[in-house]
């Protein structure tokens, strides 16, 4: 394998972040191991100092916006940051419980949302007053959480996501209405045009009910969605994010970004087929910043992803709450695409339904897309997922559970024995079963065609290091840049971090 120079390069980038901190390390999105050093610049919400190391990075969840030193290797996973900057996206009012709405923004909670000063969204009512991080979605900037910290001292709210409908006196971002009340717009090189990104400030308006105009405005400043532009052509990228649009097969949409898939991107906890409109991706790769178009040397789908064919009856849906099948709560979200009016008005009738969406590190299950496939047939359902249990013949997907008995088994695009399938399944891998026949009163699953999805348990982005230098706009790279990277996560903490000392 060939041995890349690394380029003393950095570029300010933009992070939702998945971050496990131990000793004077930050592990970005469970896979990418970064040191913190006493050099490292940390600020929260663009004020440096006031907090050590540990209150800062260690009580999880933020959205990060980082600087990776010349020490970085070729796939983004190991390196010293030099800078760290934390954002809070919301700092307002809880609006609504039901949906949870802050600021005017729906928001939803995972089982690996952190939490602070409040044991769960469930014990919010309305007016508390948060600070929230999480993965924006482009289309109507409803959100996924990854930190909820309730704080009613906060006396100045504060919003980040696309101003819509602009016009000489308001705009919107979200569901919130925002007075333009002649403030000024700040560090708009190309202007206030509709989809702009922004951060907004605002003073509390204890009259504000979710419903009127917010008319207590600051300022209002244009920043970028995601990484940064930066003087070097081509740059070494993770970003992570909701998929806003679908170019074509071979392309598509985060925030402002293109990506760009090649006949050598790999792809990690799901296939080409799984890229939909709000689908969370992690992308490596390289990225051209007079474009904005990235490269993908590697696609990872950040949550595990479940697929389910089976029979649902009008009363197992509650509307626009949740929806129950193969005896599995599966919760609808904002950003789930409801292509028959399921989600918003219910069923007549039992159908045919398929869900395509993910789990939490809990097993939580959470739609992204719910379809009629017409017609009841309980001899052609297909579940998606990832092992919990196994006692052959017997087989649990997301705790559901198979009698592999009778099944057949593919390994490796070829026919496979059970005992050959059995001797190589372990517990974490990705299995579907397809063609397979449901008993709805053992809510068992028997028969179909079972085959391996993705055998990978620990994702490794060192995997994915290219074997040939990479190429763009037919200019070719013949060293691999080193800097930081683009995401969004959780932060989790096992034990007390930055046990050296250094703040």
């Amino acid at each position: 394998m060939k041995n890349y120079k690394i380029y003393c390069i950095t570029v300010l980038q933009l992070v939702f972040l998945s971050l496990i901190v131990n000793a004077n390390t930050v592990t970005v999105n469970s896979i990418r191991n970064f040191i913190v050093d006493s050099n490292t610049i940390i600020s929260l919400d663009g004020v440096a100092g006031g907090q050590s190391l540990f209150e800062i990075v260690g009580t999880g969840g933020y959205k990060i916006r980082f600087r990776v030193a010349d020490d970085v290797n070729p796939t983004i996973s190991a390196g010293t940051l030099s800078e760290i900057h934390l954002i809070s996206d919301i700092k307002g009012p809880i609006t609504s419980l039901q949906p949870l709405t802050i600021l005017g923004q729906e928001v939803f909670t995972t089982g690996d949302t952190v939490y602070k000063n409040i044991g769960s969204d469930a014990k919010l009512v309305p007016g508390d007053i948060v600070a929230v991080s999480g993965i924006i979605n482009a289309i109507d900037n409803s959100m996924q959480l990854s930190r909820l910290e309730l704080d009613n001292s906060i006396d100045q709210w504060k919003l980040r996501g696309f101003a819509r409908n602009i016009n000489a006196n308001t705009f919107t971002i979200g569901g919130l209405v925002v007075n333009k009340n002649l403030i000024p717009v700040d560090n708009c090189n190309n202007g206030f045009n509709e989809n702009t990104f922004v951060s907004i400030e605002a003073l509390t308006d204890l009259n504000y009910d979710g419903v009127l105009p917010l008319d207590t405005l600051l300022s209002i400043t244009c920043e970028s969605p995601d990484v940064d532009q930066d003087s070097n052509n081509s740059v070494p990228v993770v970003v992570e994010g909701f998929v806003s649009g679908i170019i074509d097969l071979a392309a598509f949409e985060i925030n402002n970004l293109d990506i760009f898939i090649t006949v050598n991107t790999d792809f990690d906890n799901g296939e080409t087929e799984h890229i939909d409109i709000g689908t969370k991706l992690e992308v490596q790769g390289t990225l051209d910043t007079n474009t904005r178009q990235i490269t993908a040397t590697t696609i990872r789908f950040v949550d595990h992803r479940v697929k389910m064919v089976a029979p649902v009856n009008p009363s197992d849906i509650t509307i626009g709450n949740s929806m129950l099948i193969f005896g599995k709560l599966v919760s609808f979200i904002p950003q789930t695409r409801d292509d028959d009016d399921i989600v918003t008005m219910g069923l007549t009738t039992s159908k045919q339904i398929e869900i395509r969406g993910f789990t939490d590190s809990q097993g939580n299950i959470f739609a992204q897309r719910v379809r009629d496939k017409g017609d009841v047939d309980s001899e052609d359902v297909t579940l998606r997922g990832d092992v919990t249990d196994i006692n052959q013949p017997m087989i649990k997907v997301n705790n559901i559970e198979i009698d592999a008995s009778s099944s057949t088994f593919e390994l490796n695009d070829g026919t496979a024995t059970i005992q050959e399938f059995f001797s190589v399944l372990m517990v974490g891998m990705q299995l579907s079963i397809e063609d397979a026949s449901y008993n709805q009163m053992s809510n068992v699953l028997s028969l179909g065609n079972i085959e391996i999805a993705e055998s990978e348990i620990d994702d490794d982005p060192d995997n994915a290091i290219p074997t040939q230098p990479l190429s763009k706009l037919g200019n070719t790279i013949n060293e691999i840049v080193g800097t930081g990277g683009v995401g969004i996560a959780t932060i989790t903490i096992a034990e007390p971090i930055f046990s050296s000392g250094f703040e």
